[in-house]
């Protein structure tokens, strides 16, 4: 197995969960994998070849539930484990925030508003500018920034933090990499009342997508997971 698909609760739309798309990813390139359910965690995590991906979800981290304070303790100990071989660790979503949450308790907090859709982001340092499929009302606080090893990837106005790496085996980002233009249409329509819950715009939301569509690569995923993966597992 390559990589330990760590999922939580939620789906995208009806018969879409979170981690349907990473595995048929996955799979395209040529890497094998395996789910573990992250609200029931076993008593000891399979060790994966090459990566963990932890992926998004509805379950705020601040929530007291039993299996979300037994996510961010195993994966505060799997970021502090690093020796040698260790595998990569990537989040996305609430995987990001999860993550976040384990380098730096309180990281998380409410957005004004969902960022949903599809949606620009710029690396800080050079302001290269990508589209991602977007899908949260939950932020990283820059002060992430503050944890040593820790560095932004990507960020927008919406979000300071967009997406982070910690030292060379650790990568979240706050969108979905795994996610296609369509898949970002149905799941618009699917979580209409989370969405207006959250200040969204749902007419907004669907605009963007049509807007952004073409500027969509369809190597995201690749570029963001499947590389990164590579890289960090030699």
């Amino acid at each position: 197995m390559d990589v330990l698909i760590c999922v939580a609760d939620g789906v995208i739309h009806d018969g879409l969960d979170y981690a349907d798309r990473i595995g048929e990813r996955l799979a395209a390139a040529g890497l094998t994998s395996a789910r573990c359910d992250l609200t029931s965690l076993p008593a000891e995590l399979p060790r994966p070849d090459r990566a963990y991906v932890f992926t998004g979800g509805e379950t705020s981290v601040h929530s007291d539930a039993g299996w979300m304070r037994s996510a961010i303790g195993m994966t505060r100990r799997l970021v502090a484990d690093r020796e040698g071989t260790q595998p990569g660790i990537i989040g996305i979503c609430l995987g990001a925030q999860i993550i976040a949450e384990a380098l730096h308790p309180d990281s998380i907090t409410a957005s004004s508003a969902i960022e949903v859709g599809l949606t620009p982001v710029t690396r800080p340092d050079n302001h290269t500018e990508q589209v991602v499929p977007s899908f949260h009302y939950q932020a990283i606080a820059p002060e992430i920034s503050s944890v040593a090893g820790v560095r932004i990837e990507w960020r927008n106005e919406h979000s300071a933090v967009q997406a982070f790496s910690y030292r060379d085996h650790v990568f979240g980002c706050q969108f979905h990499p795994e996610l296609t233009a369509t898949d970002v249409h149905e799941l618009i329509d699917f979580h209409t009342d989370v969405i207006k819950r959250w200040h969204g715009d749902v007419d907004a939301a669907h605009r963007s997508v049509e807007r952004h569509t073409a500027a969509l690569d369809a190597d995201l995923f690749r570029r963001t997971v499947v590389d990164r993966i590579r890289r960090v597992s030699g």
